[in-house]
């Protein structure tokens, strides 16, 4: 009778202990690691991008891209705890549309845009629900848009300095896995003459919203 009792005793005593065993084990394993002493990751990701116009021609007409899908990659390299470098590549293929000032206007060719930029990123994680991690974030940087258009006119490409900014957040599935949405825009230059009736020098505006599976490396 004793013995059983002792036997019970135990199983008592250890099963609050195995549980915060399991549980420690978990918060290791899944969800609970911290951002901010996370290695390298790499985040593919898929979006949309609203193009901006890339010439303002005479009497209110103007080109531009239509909206079109964004795909890309970043690689996020930690500097301290809040402070990490990123490097960003993405690519939108649209068709390229003349704008007339009474609207709309006729889709004259394709366009293609291709992004490469080094941003700087500063977060600011703190702990979710059930223990997983939420991170937000702020992205700016500076890079290079290239454009290359190509109509019944001819075609032409243009490489020039762009900068962008943007927002995000990233939440915590598991240790290594995560998952992203970014909001940006990119700021473009065309300086060189497209193939159409008139060229220019010109701004273009460009935001993207995308989303992305974070993978710590």
């Amino acid at each position: 009778m004793q013995s059983r009792l002792k036997v019970a005793l135990s199983l008592a005593l250890l099963l609050p202990l195995t549980g915060a065993t399991l549980e420690a084990q978990y918060r290791v394993r899944y969800g609970y690691g911290d951002p901010s002493s996370a290695g390298v990751s790499l985040t593919p990701y898929v979006g949309y991008m609203d193009m901006g116009h890339y010439i303002n021609g005479p009497l209110g007409t103007s080109a531009s891209g239509a909206d079109a899908g964004l795909v890309g990659a970043q690689l996020t390299l930690p500097l301290t705890p809040h402070i990490a470098f990123v490097a960003n590549g993405a690519h939108a293929n649209s068709t390229l549309v003349f704008a007339e000032p009474a609207g709309g206007g006729p889709t004259i060719g394709n366009s293609e845009v291709w992004l490469f930029d080094g941003d700087m990123q500063l977060s600011a994680p703190f702990r979710g629900q059930m223990g997983h991690w939420v991170t937000p974030f702020l992205q700016f940087g500076l890079g290079a848009m290239r454009y290359e258009t190509q109509n019944t006119a001819g075609s032409a490409a243009s490489t020039n300095f762009a900068w962008n900014i943007g927002g995000g957040i990233d939440y915590s599935v598991s240790r290594e896995l995560g998952l992203r949405v970014l909001a940006k825009d990119y700021i473009g230059h065309w300086s060189e003459p497209v193939a159409l009736p008139y060229s220019g020098d010109h701004y273009t505006d460009n935001f993207s919203i995308s989303a992305g599976l974070v993978w710590h490396l």
